[in-house]
Order: C-alpha cells, then sequence, then structure tokens
C-alpha cells in the first residue's frame, strides 16, 4: 500500500533531504570509481536504503530525533540548506517559518549577523567552492546546481563573497 502513487515529499524541519543527495552522490561516485563486484553490491546497497528513504518517508525523517522546539532561525538555515540547489525566494523562506517578514529579519541578524538574503548567498557561494574543488562541471553547470540562472550573475557574486572568480578558484584548488 501507497506504493502505487507518488508521494508528496514537502520540505519540514526534519526532512533531511541533503542527507538523501549524499546517498545519491555516493552511489554516483562508487560507480564512478570502481565497477567491480564488490563496488556494485555496495552501490546496490546503497540504493535500496536510497529508495527506502523515499518510500517510507515518515520513518526515515522519524529516525533522526530533532528538537520538537526548533528556532526560528535555525529553521530557516535548515530550509535554505535543503534548497540550496533551487532558486528560493526570501519570502518563501518567510513563508515556511510562518513570521513577519520585519520580525524574521530581525531575528535573523540578531542571530548570525547577517541577512537571510545574504546568509542563503553565502552557503550558495559555499556550495558553488565544493563542486569547483571537486567536480569538472562548466560555470553554466554549476550555476544550475546551486539554483542561480544567470552566469554572469554568479560570477560576481562569487567574486564578492570569496574575493576571486569561480575560475581564478578551481586553478587554484585544483590537485
Amino acid at each position: 500500500e501507497g506504493a502505487q502513487k507518488p508521494q508528496e515529499i514537502n520540505i519540514s524541519t526534519v526532512s533531511r533531504v541533503s542527507e538523501r543527495n549524499n546517498i545519491f552522490e555516493e552511489i554516483f561516485h562508487t560507480l564512478e570509481q570502481s565497477q567491480n563486484i564488490e563496488s556494485l553490491r555496495y552501490a546496490s546497497s546503497l540504493l535500496h536504503h536510497y529508495l527506502a528513504s523515499m518510500r517510507y518517508l515518515k520513518q526515515f525523517r522519524q529516525a533522526k530525533k530533532i528538537e520538537e522546539n526548533v528556532n526560528v532561525v535555525e529553521a530557516a538555515i535548515h530550509y535554505m540548506k535543503e534548497n540550496v540547489e533551487r532558486h528560493v525566494t526570501i519570502q518563501e523562506v518567510i513563508n515556511y517559518i510562518g513570521y513577519s517578514p520585519t520580525r524574521f529579519h530581525t531575528l535573523f541578524k540578531k542571530q548570525t549577523g547577517s541577512t537571510p538574503l545574504s546568509y542563503f548567498n553565502q552557503l550558495k557561494m559555499q556550495w558553488a567552492c565544493k563542486l569547483l574543488r571537486e567536480t569538472d562541471m562548466k560555470m553554466n553547470q554549476i550555476c544550475f546546481k546551486i539554483g542561480i540562472e544567470d552566469s554572469l550573475y554568479f560570477s560576481r557574486l562569487f567574486s564578492k563573497n570569496v574575493g576571486m572568480s569561480p575560475r581564478e578558484y578551481r586553478r587554484r584548488h585544483s590537485d
């Protein structure tokens, strides 16, 4: 029962989307590195876990205890991290939190020292740095992967946050 129709997978404070993405990445990297029988068995086991995390969504989310009284700013940061690959507006974050924009901005700035938009952009740039260091993805692919459609805007934002262009960063951090 329940496997015959698609499940709704909404972001919540216990969604664990990034953990699921990590499982998928591990499957991919395992198969990319080697396709011997042990690697295939390992990837197959990971695939079962990955699929089970979606089929048994409620159990997957409950398996990791998260505080019931989640701090509003922590919940917003969680939402940002879970959506770092999407183009998400701060209004969407505010709607998720359920606070007024003014109250949310005040709390966020007080707790983190930066605005929600600035913080979200920093998360995106951290993810972009990881992709630049660890993959050979093209710049437009990285833009897409972090939810930014304009590669010129990405380059300016990256330079502003990191202090150098994405190409320079990749060159300096390539092995």
